[in-house]
Formats: structure tokens, C-alpha cells, sequence
């Protein structure tokens, strides 16, 4: 039984191998073949989580520090069923969009190996386990990035390779230097450093290389650029790096690094947390500052994304249960939000191939159903309630006046230009008139439609019931602090 931890990491991998072999009669079955795929790891992650933690395995174990090593945990369960779960209504949505697009067997083919290597990150039991899964993405991402295999998608594709790489490298030096203090890669509630000792110096070198060698997938300014870059990729994918697969993974790595391996005490020992803080509030400025000057619908959202893992790494890097919560919730909350938002706007894209603001006016009118769900989504991610992100956001908030009045006020000046850079894209879509006007309906199909509309949905339920996750968190952030 303590092999069945490996299910829902290599099941999607085996499935996307038998998928380059098989030759399907029809595209119905090809699409059960991805449905199939998708709702069965996700079936058996739920089936993992209500086991509870009993499931640990070293699956090869050369040293101490060579060891490849699963485990369920709370927030690798968390993270791992949210990564699932958003496949599942990429699935449907990618099945309709990929049709417009070349190589959609390709395509689907690493769409799932990510599924699987993404669900490894969040169940590796070591840091080594982890970083091999994190290298393992940028290899299954990047054929997805250079997919359109234009110029620009070549150039993006390297430019994300070059950052992912060095940010690894960066990332594998800091562990090195750890596990020359502690002999233990181990994740565990509050860290392996307690109780060692160590020198200051290079404890901190240690966490700030892992800090930003893994903060490079979570675009922590300075080492963003590739993110928006990445945009010249269908919008599925760009759903995927945005809201789940790399972004995310980025996070839950900082998350990782920060409470279940140096360890809380130990942080704010070497003064960890106030050199990262500088950074911190750069990103969460510049990406919102960047994000006004941007008329290209993706790219626009790639900033604000960028901005908005800023408020995710302020809630890691203050140390605080309320913070802490806030962070975690906005990880999950942003998720929704996110993909949800990149379905929208590819949903234009596809109807009327239209990717700039100024070309959307008045398409309220005829995609009514999206870009309603656009608003909604748009709406909450500004934080305003009774949306999830007002909840995650009111947490960060709380954990800011634990430490300075600065954050709380940062937090607050980024939803002012978070509602800069959104709304004006909901009040052209709906305010603007246009002189030739065209009545047909464009809303996508319903293999698109249902999965933004549930989203959407989500996004409301979250903001009303937030307790639904709430207390989960909560008991995750009980064990680290």
C-alpha cells in the first residue's frame, strides 16, 4: 500500500506515454482517453487525502542526501487535490481552444506529464526529491511555451530556460550549503535547523540562494521577465503557468523552504526575512505599475500576476500565522482567479481574434456570459467582498500590522492599482459603444463555457463560505508556527 503514494505522480506520466503510441479512431475518444486521465488522479488524491498521512516511501536511497522520497502531508495534499482539480476544467476548455491551435496531440501529451510531475513536487517528502521534480517541469513546460514554434515562442521559450536554469542552479547551491549544516533535507513542520548549530553567514547565504533560485518561478522582481514573455503561448498554457504548474509551484517551493526546512525561529534569526521583504515590495509595485501600461489582454494579466505572488511571498516572509493563512489562501484563491480570467480572454481570442483592450469594446454585448465572469473574476481579484480574494487579502493585511503599518498600506495601494489596471478592461467591454454593432452571440461553446462558469462560481463560494478551506489552512500554519 505505501506504493500508492506514486499513483498520482507517474499514472499521467504513463498515460501521456501510451498517448504518443496510440493512434485514436476519433477525437471523442481521445477526449475520453484526457478526461478519463485527469478525474482518475484527482479521484485517487481525494482517496490519498482521506487515508490521511499514513503513506511515506524512499523510493531510492543512496545517502542521506540522494534520497528520493514521497510523503502526504497537509499542504502537499492541498496543493497537489488544487493542481488536480484546476486540470480537470483546463481539460475541457483546452479540448474546444486546441482545435484552432497546430500539434494538439503534442500538445495534450505534455499537458499531462506536467499534471504528474506538478502532483511530484507537491507530494516530494525532501528537498532533492522536490528539485528534481522543479527541473523536471521546466522540461515538460517548455515544449508547451515554444508550441505556436514562431520567433517570438523560440525566444520565449529560451528566455524561460535561462532564467529556470539559473534560478535551479542558484537553488542547488543553497542546498548544498544546507545540508552541510544539517545532514537532512527532510520537510518537517518548523524545520531541520532547530537545535543545530550553525554560522549566521552562511545560513543566510544558504536561504537566500534557495529563496530566490526558487523565486525565480514565482517571477520575483528582478527575475520576471519571462513570464510575460511565456504569453506568446496558447492561453491554456499561459492558464497553466499562471494559475497552477510553474507560478504556484514557485510558491509552494518558498513555502517549503521557509517553514519545513529552515524553519521560522531560524528566519528571523539571520535577519532572512528583512533582506527579502525589499524584493517583496517591488514586486508587488512594479507588477501592478507594469500591468497599467500594457494593452495586450495576456500580457496584462502576466504583470498582474507578477504583482500578485508578490502578496503570496510577503505572507511567507512575515512570519506570522495570520500572514502565513493569508498567503496559503491567496495561493489557492489566485489560482481560481487567474484561470479563470486567461479562460475569458482566450475565449475572446477564439471567437473573434481580438487580443488587445482597445479592440474589445462594446463585446459585452455579444459574449455576455464571459465577460460577466470576467468582472466577477476581476472583481476579486481586486479583493473586493463577498469574493474569495477578499478573505486571503484581509489575512495578509492582518499579518502586515503584526510586523509594520507599511505592508498593510502596500497591500492596500496595489488593490487601487489593481483596480486601474482591471477595470478598464470590464468598462470596455460594456460602457463603450460601438458605431457598427453586431448582434450575434459569440460565447464560446459549452466545452469552454461550463468550466469558466463553475469557476466563476467557485470564486463566489469561496468568498461566501471561506471556512470551506479556512480551517484546513489554519491547521497547516499550527504546525509551522
Amino acid at each position: 500500500m505505501k506504493y500508492f503514494v506514486l499513483i498520482p505522480i507517474v499514472f499521467p506520466m504513463i498515460m501521456a506515454i501510451i498517448g504518443t503510441k496510440v493512434k485514436f479512431k476519433s477525437e471523442k475518444e481521445r477526449n475520453v482517453f484526457l478526461y478519463t486521465t485527469v478525474i482518475l488522479n484527482l479521484a485517487v488524491l481525494i482517496e490519498l487525502f482521506i487515508q490521511g498521512e499514513a503513506f511515506t516511501i524512499h523510493l531510492v536511497k543512496v545517502s542521506s542526501f540522494l534520497d528520493v522520497y514521497f510523503k502526504i502531508d497537509k499542504l502537499g495534499i492541498l496543493f497537489s487535490i488544487l493542481a488536480s482539480t484546476l486540470w480537470i476544467f483546463t481539460t475541457s476548455y483546452s479540448i474546444e481552444y486546441m482545435k484552432h491551435e497546430r500539434d494538439e496531440k503534442r500538445f495534450f501529451i505534455f499537458f499531462l506529464a506536467t499534471l504528474g510531475i506538478t502532483v511530484g513536487i507537491a507530494l516530494s517528502g525532501n528537498l532533492f526529491t522536490m528539485y528534481i521534480f522543479y527541473e523536471l517541469l521546466t522540461l515538460s513546460t517548455f515544449p508547451l511555451v515554444i508550441h505556436a514554434e514562431s520567433k517570438d515562442a523560440l525566444y520565449s521559450g529560451k528566455k524561460y530556460l535561462i532564467y529556470s536554469f539559473g534560478g535551479a542552479t542558484l537553488a542547488l547551491l543553497g542546498m548544498m550549503i544546507l545540508y552541510s549544516i544539517t545532514n537532512n533535507l527532510d520537510f518537517i513542520p518548523k524545520g531541520v535547523v532547530m537545535g543545530i548549530s550553525y554560522d549566521k553567514t552562511l545560513m543566510l547565504i544558504a536561504y537566500m540562494s534557495m529563496f530566490i533560485g526558487f523565486g525565480v518561478k514565482a517571477a520575483m522582481v528582478p527575475l520576471h521577465s519571462w513570464l510575460p514573455a511565456a504569453m506568446v503561448a496558447p492561453t491554456p498554457v499561459s492558464s497553466l503557468l499562471h494559475a497552477v504548474a510553474v507560478v504556484k509551484s514557485g510558491v509552494f517551493a518558498l513555502i517549503r523552504v521557509s517553514y519545513f526546512l529552515v524553519g521560522a525561529q531560524v528566519i528571523a534569526e539571520i535577519n532572512g526575512n528583512k533582506y527579502i521583504s525589499v524584493l517583496v515590495v517591488l514586486t508587488i509595485l512594479m507588477g501592478s505599475f507594469l500591468a497599467l501600461h500594457q494593452d495586450n489582454l495576456k500580457k496584462r494579466l502576466a504583470y498582474s500576476t507578477i504583482s500578485q505572488l508578490g502578496y503570496m511571498v510577503l505572507g511567507i516572509v512575515l512570519l506570522n500565522k495570520e500572514a502565513l493563512t493569508g498567503a496559503i489562501m491567496h495561493l489557492i484563491n489566485h489560482a481560481v482567479i487567474k484561470i479563470t480570467l486567461f479562460f475569458c480572454v482566450g475565449a475572446i481570442y477564439y471567437k473573434t481574434h481580438k487580443k488587445n483592450i482597445g479592440d474589445i469594446e462594446a463585446i459585452g454585448k455579444n459574449m455576455p456570459i464571459t465577460m460577466w465572469c470576467f468582472s466577477i473574476a476581476a472583481i476579486s481579484l481586486i479583493g473586493i467582498p463577498p469574493t474569495n480574494a477578499f478573505v486571503s487579502k484581509w489575512y495578509l493585511a492582518l499579518g502586515g500590522l503584526d510586523d509594520k503599518i507599511i505592508f498593510p498600506i502596500i497591500i492596500l495601494l496595489s488593490a487601487f492599482l489593481t483596480a486601474m489596471y482591471i477595470l478598464p478592461i470590464v468598462i470596455t467591454a460594456f460602457f463603450h459603444i460601438e458605431e457598427n454593432k453586431d448582434e450575434r452571440n459569440l460565447d464560446p461553446s459549452r466545452k469552454m463555457l461550463i468550466p469558466i462558469i463553475t469557476l466563476t462560481g467557485i470564486i463566489v463560494f469561496l468568498g461566501l463560505f471561506p471556512n470551506v478551506v479556512l480551517n484546513f489552512v489554519k491547521s497547516i500554519v499550527a504546525e509551522v508556527l
